[in-house]
This record gives C-alpha cells, sequence and structure tokens, in this order.
C-alpha cells in the first residue's frame, strides 16, 4: 500500500506488544484505526493505511449501491445449455453416481464412477466401484447377519 497518499491522523498513544525479538508498537489514531508499526514513532502525526482503504471500499459499496436494478421483464432461461462434451458426459457420470446411492441406499462417498479419455479424445464414464459397509452390504443382500453366508 502507499503511504505517501494516506492521510495524516494524530497519534493519541502508542502501545508496546509482543515479546522480545517479537516487538511491535501500536499507534492508536485519532481516526479511531490503530498502525502497527516494528519502532515507535516519534512524530504526533502519522500516515493512516486503514483510512485509505477504508475510502477505497466505501467508494467499492457506494459503486454497488448505484447499479440499476434489473429490468423486471428479464428472466433467466431455466434451461442449461451445455456446449462442450466433456463437461456432459461429467454430467452423465454425476448423475449415474446419484442413481446408485439413491437405488442402493449408501453414502455417496461409497460410489466411484470412473472417467477415461477414449482413443477419440473423449472423456466416457468406464466403470463404476462401489464401497459397501457390512450393514449395508446385508440390508442390500436381505440378510440378517445371524444366517452364516456359505
Amino acid at each position: 500500500m502507499n503511504l505517501k497518499k494516506a492521510p495524516q491522523k494524530e497519534v493519541l498513544s502508542i502501545e508496546r506488544t509482543g515479546s522480545w525479538g517479537n516487538v511491535e508498537y501500536r499507534h492508536r489514531l485519532a481516526c479511531g484505526h490503530t498502525e502497527i508499526r516494528k519502532r515507535p514513532s516519534p512524530k504526533d502525526r502519522i500516515a493512516c493505511s486503514w483510512c485509505v482503504v477504508a475510502k477505497e471500499k466505501n467508494e467499492e459499496l457506494s459503486a454497488l449501491a448505484a447499479r440499476p436494478e434489473p429490468e423486471a421483464a428479464y428472466e433467466v432461461p431455466l434451461e442449461i445449455a451445455v456446449y462442450d462434451a466433456d463437461i456432459a458426459n461429467e454430467v452423465d457420470a454425476g448423475l449415474l453416481r446419484a442413481g446408485l446411492v439413491a437405488a442402493l441406499g449408501c453414502t455417496p462417498e461409497s460410489v466411484e464412477v470412473v472417467l477415461e479419455v477414449d482413443e477419440d479424445g473423449v472423456l466416457a464414464a468406464r466403470y463404476v466401484v462401489v464401497f459397501l459397509d457390512l450393514p449395508t452390504a446385508r440390508r442390500i443382500a436381505q440378510v440378517d447377519g445371524r444366517t452364516p453366508l456359505v
């Protein structure tokens, strides 16, 4: 930050903080901000970098507030256009994963859809790996756990 354009503010107090080797001097200014420096300032007025930051942010916020509201006739289309085949294949893989999670009643973390790039350079789902914990596997297999599996 360029302190040359920062306004000079009166130093109200200087507080020494930190232990030996890590000492900082906190200069409390009349504007309410605190400037932290490695040495105490001998001057009664120093530049306040936080006033510059506050002014810039105030200008940004006022610019946001001054933006006109969008017209009521403007409608966002509900359809999502997919322009890239790779993105479409990733979406299909996500739908496949979600469908398996819903059908098996398992956690989303237990279903992994593996995508690979084929000879034509197209990204597509190649296989699915499902990791099931024992209670979920028994529920799907309709085994109560007391019956030995042979």
